[in-house]
């Protein structure tokens, strides 16, 4: 088929099963108790209903009597299939409630509009646990994954206050790629759904172009291509697939073995920069950008220098094939918000799913032939990424964005606080 977009980013480990350990198990939150849901689920859905400049109708507790009769149907199903074990379960009744409530609430529709998708995703993830797909160091996007992909995200995405900036950026871009060059994106990083916002600026929006996104090759952790809840996403994307150095060593034994996978992966991009006319997205701050202090999300999370350092280094040793570097931004972290700050223990997460604009932004080649200090290529990088950010932001609010507009923001902030002291509150009460 043919080659899809990448992956949502370094994000979860372990799936699994018959044997899996208590200790992964852990990892994934407990199933909540039948009368009260955990403290940071309750935290999650708090984002669910306050992200929002205004208060939304996408509470989960606020469905209508047929939406209602539509997820209780669907989890009563989950619930009956063997294979899902209770941290999966707990995830995707989150996760569908507030799909749910999206389609219904936010955009009005009927509940059955969306029951044939919803259940087609829910068979994936049943795929997975039963049969767990073993990415390699390079996955190629598999069509019948980015066609539920596509399905999945388009009630979620607001492309009327989608923007693409910097888009005569990407048309040089296509005439590197057509003249067998390579093309890497160094880019932040803010929500799982970053791929998917690839592919709706340029296989719906203003940037239209079918084959720009479908081409993007991405690195990702070993997070989306562990967890059976985003592993149905994953296999839509092309991937560069490594273990973080989060990660790596947990558990202590299969350090050598992560080691030797992220070794291939580097062969496996070499051969890609030797091939020519390959686009790379990576995010060299190793994860997604997390909210500052006040609760906002001001700027992106910094650039790692020897992440930098290793694409400089890997594209020099293709002198004959040219590896062109782009500053790229993105504003997206509406869409499946992450938690407030990166977790330290257990890989597993809620989801909420949220309505919003996708955004990103293009700015000039970047120069790295004078630079010689190591540290010099990541800083250049940043500072005009963040710049770009700030475009954004500023774009934002110029058009006043209900979900990035100053004024949009200010009214998040305080949620995105409250939050994280309730994941704090919940893992401290998980270590008592």
């Amino acid at each position: 088929g043919r080659l899809r977009t990448s992956s949502h980013d370094a994000m979860f480990v372990v799936v699994l099963l018959a044997g899996t350990s208590s200790a992964l198990r852990a990892s994934f939150l407990p199933r909540a108790a039948p009368r009260q849901r955990s403290v940071a689920l309750r935290a999650v859905e708090s984002v669910a209903t306050s992200v929002a400049p205004e208060p939304s109708s996408s509470s989960s507790s606020e469905l209508s009597a047929e939406a209602r009769s539509v997820i209780d149907s669907i989890m009563a199903d989950v619930k009956a299939r063997p294979v899902m074990t209770e941290a999966v379960i707990e995830t995707l009744s989150t996760f569908l409630e507030t799909y749910l409530a999206v389609v219904c609430g936010d955009l009005g529709r009927e509940a059955s509009s969306v029951v044939e998708v919803m259940q087609e995703y829910v068979d994936m993830v049943q795929e997975q646990l039963e049969s767990p797909h073993a990415f390699g160091p390079l996955h190629r996007g598999e069509d019948r994954f980015y066609a539920l992909d596509t399905k999945f995200m388009e009630p979620l995405i607001d492309m009327e206050d989608s923007v693409l900036l910097g888009g005569e950026y990407a048309a040089e871009m296509r005439r590197q790629l057509e003249a067998g060059d390579n093309v890497v994106l160094l880019s932040n990083h803010q929500t799982e759904a970053d791929p998917s916002a690839w592919s709706a600026l340029f296989d719906r929006g203003a940037g239209r172009d079918d084959t720009f996104a479908s081409r993007m090759i991405m690195v990702a952790g070993d997070r989306v291509t562990t967890d059976p809840v985003a592993v149905p996403f994953s296999r839509a994307r092309n991937l560069l697939c490594i273990y973080s150095k989060r990660h790596i060593d947990k558990p202590p034994e299969l350090k050598r073995q992560k080691q030797l996978h992220n070794t291939r992966t580097m062969g496996a991009m070499l051969k890609l920069l030797v091939e020519g006319g390959n686009m790379i997205w990576v995010a060299p701050s190793g994860g997604r950008d997390r909210p500052n202090e006040r609760g906002d999300f001001a700027a992106p999370s910094r650039f790692d220098a020897k992440s930098v350092e290793m694409f400089r280094v890997m594209a020099n040793k293709v002198p004959f094939q040219k590896t062109h570097f782009w500053p790229t931004a993105m504003l997206t972290y509406r869409l499946f918000p992450p938690p407030p700050k990166v977790s330290t223990g257990g890989l597993g997460e809620p989801r909420i799913a949220l309505r919003g604009s996708v955004n990103a932004a293009f700015g000039p080649e970047l120069d790295f032939s004078d630079l010689d200090d190591k540290g010099a290529a990541a800083e250049l990088a940043y500072a005009q990424c963040a710049k770009l950010y700030d475009d954004l932001l500023a774009a934002a609010s110029t058009r006043q964005s209900p979900y990035y507009s100053q004024q949009a923001r200010v009214a998040n902030a305080q949620n995105v606080v409250d939050t994280q002291r309730k994941y704090e509150e919940q893992a401290a009460a998980d270590t008592a």
